[in-house]
């Protein structure tokens, strides 16, 4: 379905030095962010021929500010070393227009074809993929290491990139700074920090499909609880609901109800201490643990969400007072927790790009119609806000047997399309 038309490496030119990592960098999953941008936008084969080469060189210029994605990791995983390697940058042709290929729905083995997802075996930090469909609609699908960047700084990139493009130069709208959180959060000497996120079962099929909760849906859950005082975010009501519904997941699974963790991934940008702001680069994020205690009934939707409500409200808390060091022990024995739950097998991580600008993402050409992730071989759950604003879709990568389970519960079934 895809054909490739132009593969290139991107380069800068930031000069010859190294970037060094923080605890917060070595501790993030060895995977990779996967957005596609989808632009329902049409032109010439010539037009397209002239976006192909303004896009490569507005990457380069972007690349000046964020030059470590354009360098190479160190074999002691505790630097980048911005040697100027550059970004892999690569041209498709899609043999379908973009109208026909979102008829065939959210289908994630289609959709892994507009991103280079065979390169994360690589040493490259990031790989750009423009896709150009029959009708002259395009795609852009980024690929970037976790190890490197996390998912708002990742935004914030293509944002800039985007920006450049647009506007050949840019204002600084999304500028990021370089604030030395190596000092902050000191890295291990070691090459492991006692992290793994490697499933037990190796051989388990992870499947990842979207679930989608649109804003009726979410006026039906805030009214659903009502046992739950406060007013509710949407990203906590659909959380809630679905690890409801992983919960009796679980219980088929395991034969009975057991203790469930949900671990939350907490951006810590405008919440942690100085010298951490808002527009840090790198991974400044944490996860948190919320833990359900099992009895022999089925948990209730309303006590959920003023579980994830409370915690969630008590770890920032602690967050803006606790110091680097604090934040480093906090992390490792998340992570530790993480490890622990995945030996039991009864493990799932939830982060959230809501309210990130995804949809503000303008290359010249319009905002997106629409923006994706592909999926994680993880168990993640990943939620995203939906075009309109209003609703939430939910990326859930499950074990393909539990997927049966999970897709199959009747609270599932009742709100998402």
């Amino acid at each position: 379905m895809v054909d490739l038309l132009i593969h290139k490496t991107i380069k800068t030119n930031p000069g010859k030095f190294h970037f060094k990592l923080s605890l917060l960098d070595q501790l993030a999953p060895c995977s990779y962010i996967n957005p596609i941008f989808y632009y329902n936008t049409s032109g010439t084969e010539v037009e397209n021929s002239a976006r192909f080469g303004q896009l490569a060189n507005s990457l380069s210029e972007v690349l000046n500010l964020f030059y470590p994605l354009a360098g190479r990791l160190t074999k002691d995983g505790l630097e980048v070393d911005c040697n100027d390697q550059g970004v892999k940058y690569l041209v498709t042709h899609v043999r379908t227009s973009l109208d026909d290929f979102l008829k065939q729905g959210p289908r994630i083995d289609h959709m892994s074809q507009l991103i280079a997802a065979n390169d994360q075996d690589t040493t490259w930090l990031v790989t750009v993929q423009v896709n150009v469909f029959v009708c002259g609609e395009l795609t852009i699908g980024v690929i970037a290491s976790h190890k490197l960047t996390d998912g708002c700084n990742l935004v914030r990139f293509i944002n800039q990139w985007a920006r450049m493009n647009r506007t050949c130069g840019g204002d600084g709208a999304f500028a990021h700074t370089y604030d030395k959180l190596d000092h902050l959060f000191p890295p291990v000497t070691n090459s492991s920090p006692g992290h793994s996120s490697d499933p037990v079962d190796q051989e388990a099929i992870v499947v990842t499909k979207r679930f989608l909760f649109n804003g009726t849906s979410i006026s039906k859950l805030r009214a659903k609880a009502v046992s739950a005082k406060g007013e509710h975010t949407r990203v906590t009501l659909v959380a809630s609901l679905l690890w409801k519904a992983l919960i009796a997941v679980d219980r088929v699974k395991s034969g009975s109800f057991r203790d469930c963790l949900l671990t939350v991934a907490m951006n810590l940008r405008g919440k942690a201490s100085s010298p951490v702001s808002k527009s840090s680069f790198g991974n400044v994020w944490a996860p948190y643990p919320i833990r359900f205690l099992q009895n022999e009934t089925e948990p209730e939707f309303g006590d959920l969400v003023a579980l994830i409500e409370d915690t969630t409200r008590n770890f920032i808390k602690w967050v803006q007072k606790a110091s680097g060091e604090e934040i480093c022990r906090h992390a490792k024995a998340g992570y530790a927790l993480i490890d622990e739950e995945l030996k039991q097998n009864k493990f799932c991580i939830f982060t959230s790009w809501c309210r990130f600008p995804i949809y503000e993402v303008d290359f010249g050409w319009g905002k997106p119609c629409w923006v994706t992730e592909v999926g994680s071989a993880l168990e993640t759950v990943t939620l995203m806000d939906d075009k309109n604003g209003d609703g939430i879709e939910a990326w859930v990568s499950l074990n393909q047997k539990e997927m049966y389970v999970f897709e199959s519960d009747q609270d599932i079934l009742d709100l998402t399309s």
